[in-house]
């Protein structure tokens, strides 16, 4: 179409052009005709005089009017303005218009005049010949080339017309293409949207989390099918109502009314996008019932709306409430658990130290045979029964975390000979040959921990024996490839009997606590059940592994593997272990409230030549302490009048005679949680009932500079948590109260008192009570920084002291974390 258009503007141009062209050249040309028609009239009344009449001089008359209006033309008509400029046309131009214009007056006279004028007009005009050939053809290539000029631009205009059209019709080809892919796309899109929504729908009808979608006014616009199983009310109902009275308890419609109404005015949204929260809901019924709630905002066109994501978590909730009872029933059990092992260490213990040390002191005496068989039997009997209670104690420490093994350097194969020498009795009265050896090359010397090594032995021994009759039992020992670490390699033991054997589906089973294969009334073999149970926790300890081997009738092999490293053989000392003479004898307090225990304690330490001095109560202890010098001072745990712990503290902080002595804890309580507590109030080493001579012996070394066991790993126990045992959970919680309470108003005083002005006696006072009790409830960095407040009262140095209340505020918030919550009681 533009093309056609195109050509056909072409044509008419052409046609206009043309025709002007046309006019302009018969204008020029029209001129040189009525020249010659003039000068023809002229010549013609020349000729003939006759003619020279009125009619004849008006034929001259109008010729040269005529010929006067053609030059005329062409000097004012615009069509010829431009060519009027060329000098070749406006000379000769000029020149016919003087000569018009000097013959004007004559054509414009009496025929006599013009008549007489004649002659001298005719030789003037023929002299313009040349001027008026040169206007004419001046004119005329003066018209052709700006003919050819305007065609040649109406040409070059058609033709960028034709390029612009082609490359318009390009683009319109371009823009097509382009419009079919977007079309194409739109297609795929629109398609991709449905199959999405459909996917979106069918989401949402089947998600088992209610989807309620509502307008910024609260108004439900969406209601899908889990929102209708979940609060009762159909979708035609529920849409077109409002959320807060259609879902919202009365309680809390308030506030949920009072957040739309933030939202409506473009405040904070404190749900949305915030995650799930916990809230309360209504159901058609009236129930309320708790759910999940997660809230999104989102445009709807020009209009927000908020997206409701709710979870009806009642079951889970009634769940979590019964996981909750059950846990803290659990707690409860392992409570009375703590609390019956507190009271087998202490009360079992306790008149075991007594019966063992009696017997002990007893073997000393003029004995008959017959006596001394009966103090045999019964030593072995106490003995058994001090293992079970150990057993049971090793077991709480392991399930602490406590039971942590310590390095010593240990010569297995006299460690082996000691089993094979402590159980020989034992085997003999089954019939049994015992002995042990090594497989392969002999590598006897590592570090370990020697009590847990011959615990572990003594254990699968003796259970070997228990099982074996008329038999034999064997302890082989054989290291094995080395482990990752250098210097390290594994050492395997194996025990292994010829006895009753255990079946296939024991094996399992034999390493669990209180396992016995002979559970009848009249069974031949005892014990708890618990010595396997334990060697195979002190071998997890040990980071080894342990197993059993084994066929009804032909016997059992227990092996146990442990990465153990090598070291230097000691040189053995020859001198008894914590033996005394003279020289280190030793001056001791004994605070002991059990008679029984006193006495055994006391003729203990006077035979190894000690002199002893006795106190019956922590009071009496104290008072012994401040006004005499001791090497050492024994101290129980629980007395009457005032405890060993409290008694320790008075005599660190008491200033007398012996504040500076070593303190020795002597207690029944071994479990995990006792000896930290020990420790932290200034005690310095620990001796556990039932006390023999040589633990005594060793714990003396903190006075004679020998050593001390000290406070060894697996001893460790909460403050907290034995003054809670000791005091029970009602004094307990009252203490803590009122210590929190007190500590409280300490630290309010402290932030507002008036430190350059006020007398801070008082204070200093209150600080220095806070500082002394701080340490029972395990706030030892509290202690020290009331401490630094008291000194810095005493010498006035104000400006430090801003620093320490801020340390102390500090402490005692970290320490009130630690702290059990005494409403909790």
């Amino acid at each position: 179409m533009t093309v056609v258009l195109g050509r056909q503007v072409f044509d008419d141009l052409e046609q206009q052009s043309s025709a002007r062209s046309d006019n302009v050249q018969w204008t020029l040309t029209q001129v040189e005709v009525e020249y010659l028609s003039f000068l023809n009239t002229i010549e013609h009344a020349g000729h003939d005089p006759d003619a020279t009449d009125a009619g004849g001089l008006d034929g001259i008359r109008r010729e040269f009017d005529v010929f006067y209006s053609r030059v005329y033309t062409l000097e004012n008509a615009s069509l010829f303005a431009n060519l009027r400029t060329s000098g070749r046309f406006s000379e000769p131009l000029a020149t016919l218009s003087a000569f018009l214009d000097e013959t004007v007056p004559y054509i414009d006279a009496d025929d006599a005049t013009l008549l007489r004028q004649l002659d001298d007009i005719l030789e003037n005009a023929e002299a313009l010949k040349a001027d008026v050939r040169s206007l004419s053809v001046s004119g005329l290539s003066y018209f052709a080339e700006l003919s050819d000029k305007r065609r040649a631009d109406t040409a070059r205009t058609l033709t960028q017309l034709a390029a612009f059209s082609g490359l318009l019709l390009l683009a319109l080809l371009m823009a097509a293409v382009y419009l079919l892919l977007v079309n194409s796309r739109i297609r795929r899109s629109s398609v991709a949207l449905r199959e999405t929504n459909h996917r979106i729908t069918t989401v949402l009808e089947t998600s088992l989390d209610a989807v309620i979608v509502a307008d910024m006014s609260g108004t439900i616009v969406a209601f899908n099918p889990a929102a209708e199983t979940i609060f009762g009310y159909p979708e035609d109902q529920a849409v077109g109502q409002s959320v807060g009275d259609l879902i919202v308890p009365p309680d809390l419609r308030e506030a949920h009314e009072a957040g739309m109404e933030r939202m409506q005015r473009g405040g904070d949204k404190h749900v949305v996008g915030q995650g799930r929260v916990q809230l309360q809901a209504m159901r058609a019924s009236g129930e309320v019932f708790p759910v999940e709630l997660a809230l999104e905002s989102a445009q709807d066109g020009e209009q927000e709306i908020v997206i409701s994501f709710i979870r009806d978590i009642s079951r889970q909730v009634a769940d979590e409430k019964e996981l909750i009872d059950a846990r803290d029933k659990a707690l409860a059990g392992q409570k009375a658990k703590e609390d019956f092992l507190t009271v087998m260490s202490h009360e079992i213990r306790t008149p075991l130290n007594g019966m063992l040390g009696n017997l002990n002191l007893l073997e000393n005496t003029r004995l008959s045979k017959n006596q001394k068989q009966f103090l045999r039997n019964m030593a072995i009997s106490g003995e058994v029964m001090l293992n079970h209670v150990n057993s049971v104690l090793d077991i709480s420490r392991f399930e602490a975390g406590k039971l942590k093994p310590a390095e010593e350097t240990l010569n297995i194969s006299e460690l082996l000979q000691d089993v094979v020498d402590s159980q020989s009795s034992y085997a003999a009265q089954n019939g049994n040959v015992l002995r042990w050896t090594w497989v392969g090359d002999a590598h006897p010397w590592v570090r370990a921990d020697t009590q847990r090594m011959r615990q572990i032995l003594l254990n699968l021994v003796g259970n070997a024996i228990k099982f074996t009759q008329s038999g034999q039992v064997t302890i082989e020992a054989e290291v094995t490839d080395g482990t990752d670490t250098p210097g390290e390699n594994v050492y395997e033991f194996r025990v292994i009997d010829t006895g009753i054997g255990i079946a296939e589906e024991n094996i399992d089973a034999v390493f669990e606590d209180f396992h016995t294969l002979d559970t009848a009334l009249n069974r031949t073999s005892g014990g708890t059940g618990l010595g396997l149970g334990i060697a195979r926790r002190m071998v997890s300890s040990m980071k080894g592994e342990i197993g059993v081997e084994s066929e009804p009738g032909e016997g059992s092999v227990f092996w146990i593997r442990l990465p153990l490293a090598a070291a230097e053989p000691e040189v053995q000392s020859e001198t008894r272990e914590g033996a005394v003479d003279d020289k280190t004898a030793l001056q001791l307090l004994v605070v002991e409230d059990n008679e029984i225990n006193l006495m055994v304690i006391q003729k203990m330490l006077e035979k190894d030549g000690h002199t002893v001095t006795v106190a019956r109560d922590g009071r009496s202890g104290v008072d012994l302490a401040a006004t005499n010098t001791f090497d050492a001072v024994l101290m129980d745990i629980s007395m009457p009048v005032m405890d060993g712990l409290t008694a320790t503290h008075h005599i660190r902080e008491g200033g007398g005679l012996s504040a500076q002595a070593p303190i020795i804890a002597v207690s029944a309580n071994v479990l995990p949680d006792a000896v930290e507590r020990f420790r932290a109030v200034g005690m310095n080493a620990f001796v556990s009932k039932p006390i023999d001579i040589a633990s005594l012996r060793k714990a003396l070394g903190v006075a004679t500079g020998a050593g001390a066991p000290g406070f060894g790993p697996g001893e460790e126990i909460s403050r907290l948590q034995e003054l809670r045992t000791d005091l029970g959970d009602a004094a307990f919680f009252r203490l803590l109260g009122t210590f929190i309470k007190e500590t409280d108003a300490l630290m309010e005083q402290l932030r507002t008192a008036a430190w350059h002005h006020d007398d801070q006696t008082e204070l200093k006072m209150e600080c220095h009570r806070i500082a002394g009790s701080a340490p029972i409830f395990d706030a030892d960095e509290l202690r020290g920084v009331l401490i630094a407040i008291e000194t810095a009262i005493d010498k006035a140095e104000h400006d430090g002291i801003a620093v320490l209340v801020h340390r102390a505020r500090g402490a005692w918030a970290a320490a009130r974390k630690r702290l059990p919550d005494p409403e909790g009681a």
